[in-house]
């Protein structure tokens, strides 16, 4: 069990999934409103759309915070080295490697470019947070903490 708990502020930064989850949560509400105010005859299939985005961001963004939480507060720290890192234009992606209970795994997450994420190299050790039940689901602590 770790002593410290994930922001919810450096998941939406860090992580792709709750990243795109917030984004859509923002657009299709201010999308709505402004189509709703500029046309004239504003038809409600784009209405059912819009808030179907929002609902799905909702439990996007949720879901994805909730699996963060969980891994920090039931999962296993496991020390890992990078072994290949990516981005185009503002996403990425950092493989790494870590053994978990005597087997080696392979893992990758799905990140947003930024300052945090591009200083990692090819090479680094860093530290993971494993599941206890299945261990080839992981998160890198130190982009959440």
């Amino acid at each position: 069990m770790n002593d410290k708990q994930p922001s919810i502020l450096k998941i939406i930064r860090m992580d792709f999934g709750a990243m795109i989850s917030t984004i859509f949560l923002v657009v299709s509400p201010a999308l709505y409103f402004y189509l709703a105010y500029t046309e004239e005859n504003f038809s409600q299939q784009p209405a059912w759309i819009l808030w179907g985005l929002f609902v799905l961001a909702i439990f996007g963004l949720v879901s994805r915070c909730i699996s963060i939480f969980s891994l920090f507060n039931g999962g296993l720290e496991a020390r890992a080295t990078i072994s290949d890192i990516g981005f185009f234009r503002d996403r990425g992606f950092i493989k790494y490697v870590y053994s978990f209970q005597g087997q080696k795994y392979a893992s990758q997450m799905r990140v947003m470019k930024n300052k945090t994420t591009t200083n990692y190299q090819i090479g680094d050790v860093v530290n993971v947070i494993v599941d206890r039940e299945n261990p080839r689901k992981s998160i890198i602590r130190d982009l959440f903490i």
